[in-house]
């Protein structure tokens, strides 16, 4: 009801969330039409009220300036003072924080400090697999035996398709679009050296770690995190035996003994598809792209080759190990560790070509 311009809310007995979306609906209302008038609550029925109305006059004290309150007690006034409105409750979070300068510099700090340790943690792990490995090829001792021939099935002959595939259709890729220029100077034999030189050294192995990133280093942290989750790592050390030995030295050295069968079978299906782009477009023999081929490329660029994805290989399996053994105890934390895992690997991947193009050239 209205009375001198003022609209008077008389409260039932008893404030409840199913009374107070009443109010709320009444209140809205009256905003739908402003110019909103002076608001008088009446206490003089209630006998008790829950948080909900709490929430709803302080709404009101926020939305309105003229907000009054009659007939209320003082236990009922109490329950306000318990209850404060949101603007008078101090929060700090970091979004305030980086507003401000130090709380940039702090933010900064922050991830400096995250990313050195997870560096440190990383190359720990390396470094200690490294050592489980010259142990193991030494001793004998601390892995599975049949497990290393299980992941060189699962790394070397699972991979060998898709590795075969992408390398055919790069050759292919690179011969054509770089047979289009070679064809601007009269220089289409030079297509061989072209072709050898860049799958042997740069394409093949790079294109082998990024495939090996994607489908081995996922597989290796989600089994590994899997295991992490569900304490089976932690039953492993009951039993004295330690779960990165025993998990990771098998992967590594099967990768190893995986990468030099797939290094080649790439770099031949890679130059096959030169090939028969050299012979299709420019008429070329086989012997003959042959013959130019190893006038510039020798032994030394296979070698390289091998080399940067053995690097590559050892990258991935460290990589997704890592990730695996630092998921969060969760179902969701094992999808995100596998996500990171393929990021990781193959920024890093990137990272160290980098340094070796630096090296080599």
């Amino acid at each position: 009801m209205a009375e001198e311009n003022k609209h008077c809310l008389v409260l039932p007995e008893s404030l409840s969330i199913e009374n107070v979306s009443h109010l709320f609906a009444e209140i809205k209302k009256l905003e739908k039409k402003p110019p909103v008038p002076p608001i008088e609550i009446d206490f003089k029925d209630v006998r008790d009220m829950d948080s909900s109305a709490i929430a709803l006059f302080n709404y009101l004290k926020r939305k309105h300036i003229d907000v009054s309150f009659k007939n209320i007690t003082p236990q009922l006034n109490h329950l306000f003072d318990m209850f404060p409105p949101a603007e008078t409750i101090p929060r700090k979070t970091k979004k305030r924080a980086a507003e401000s300068i130090a709380g940039k510099i702090e933010l900064l700090a922050d991830k400096y400090l995250a990313f050195k340790q997870h560096f440190r943690n990383f190359m720990v792990l390396l470094s200690d697999e490294i050592h489980y490995t010259i142990q193991y090829l030494l001793k004998g001792q601390g892995v599975y035996p049949g497990d290393i021939l299980n992941q060189l099935f699962f790394m070397g002959y699972k991979s060998f398709a898709i590795v075969s595939i992408l390398s055919f259709l790069v050759g292919i890729t690179v011969s054509i679009t770089s047979l289009q220029q070679l064809r601007l100077f009269g220089a289409d034999i030079y297509l061989a050296d072209l072709v050898g030189y860049g799958m042997l050294r740069e394409l093949v192995p790079l294109m082998t770690g990024i495939i090996l990133a994607g489908k081995i280093g996922a597989a290796i942290t989600a089994e590994i995190s899997s295991m992490k989750v569900m304490e089976e790592t932690d039953a492993l050390k009951t039993m004295g035996i330690v779960p990165e030995k025993f998990l990771m030295v098998p992967r590594l050295i099967a990768i190893t003994l995986a990468i030099p069968l797939l290094v080649a079978i790439a770099d031949f299906v890679g130059i096959f598809a030169g090939i028969i782009v050299a012979r299709v477009f420019s008429g070329i023999s086989a012997k003959m792209f042959l013959d130019e081929m190893f006038l510039v490329v020798g032994v030394g660029d296979f070698l390289i080759g091998l080399v940067k994805t053995l690097v590559f290989g050892w990258l991935v399996v460290i990589s997704s190990g890592y990730k695996g053994f630092s998921v969060k105890p969760s179902a969701e934390g094992v999808g995100i560790a596998t996500t990171e895992s393929v990021v990781l690997s193959i920024s890093l991947i990137i990272v160290v070509d980098c340094i070796f193009a630096f090296l080599l050239y």
